[in-house]
């Protein structure tokens, strides 16, 4: 286990990707830093102490700093991966961290999860960048980063009903509302097929993946509908999606009993 400071501002010293030609063993050393190794493709043996962690695609390693960390194999030729070293924060040096701070699993599988990936893949754009917040950009990176690693522990440990994968596209749909996506192109923007993804998102939400989009963007021309009570209808369609006002109209209908200006007519905007 690793006790980890989830929000604190701390200084990244190091950030890379790493592609290994011909195969490495894990360097043999003990480092002021936790290193986070991250394996794009491959698979690769690493120890830290006594312990032996076996590692393969989308897998995180967490490796503690002031603890001894080496390898006895190489990794498989064309192994890729990045890492982070990140200094530990003065909680994380005290006696009494196990009573104060969350513990992380050393060795967490991450293939379900793409945002973990990507925090990975933002903290190295800046680690490499010079913006004048870079210092800054990256510690609240790698606390969300922190924050997403726990927030996937815990849905796995409690909620087995979570998909990582149906909630990134969610979040994709809320913010592109002013674009309706055929179920194909999200599939194929995930490499899996449309009977994957409309089983995904049955079972999350209990219902297909274009009657989970039809019922959001419906939701949301509903509050738009309410909080500008000087939109014309057309301007609804154009935002969320539809293909004219009729579309619209004919759906919101059928989702809601009664059409847009009689919706709206009988019930006072909100501000």
């Amino acid at each position: 286990m690793v006790y980890l400071e989830k929000t604190a501002l701390r200084p990244i010293t190091g950030a890379n990707y790493v592609t290994s030609v011909n195969g490495m063993i894990h360097p043999d050393r003990i480092m002021p830093e936790h290193d986070f190794l991250y394996i794009l493709d491959g698979s690769w043996e690493i120890c830290e102490e006594e312990k032996v962690y076996e590692l393969h695609s989308d897998d995180l390693l967490i490796l503690a700093a002031k603890r001894h960390h080496f390898g006895h194999r190489p990794c498989n030729p064309g192994n890729r991966h990045m890492y982070l070293h990140v200094l530990p924060t003065a909680l994380e040096h005290s006696m009494d961290k196990m009573e104060t701070l969350p513990a992380f699993p050393s060795l967490i599988h991450c293939a379900d999860n793409p945002n973990i990936r990507r925090y990975f893949h933002e903290i190295i754009a800046v680690y490499w960048s010079r913006t004048t917040e870079r210092e800054n950009q990256l510690s609240l990176l790698f606390a969300l980063l922190l924050c997403e690693i726990s927030a996937s522990l815990s849905d796995a440990a409690h909620s087995p009903l979570t998909d990582p994968m149906a909630e990134e596209i969610s979040r994709k749909i809320h913010t592109t509302p002013q674009v309706f996506f055929s179920a194909r192109e999200i599939a194929a923007k995930y490499y899996i097929c449309e009977r994957t993804l409309n089983n995904r998102f049955q079972k999350i939400y209990g219902k297909t993946f274009y009657a989970w989009q039809m019922e959001t963007k419906l939701e949301m021309v509903r509050q738009y509908l309410l909080t500008q009570p000087q939109a014309k209808l057309h301007e609804a369609a154009i935002n969320y999606g539809f293909y004219d006002e009729f579309h619209l109209s004919k759906a919101f209908k059928k989702q809601f009993g009664q059409s847009p200006s009689s919706y709206r007519k009988e019930r006072p905007g909100i501000s």
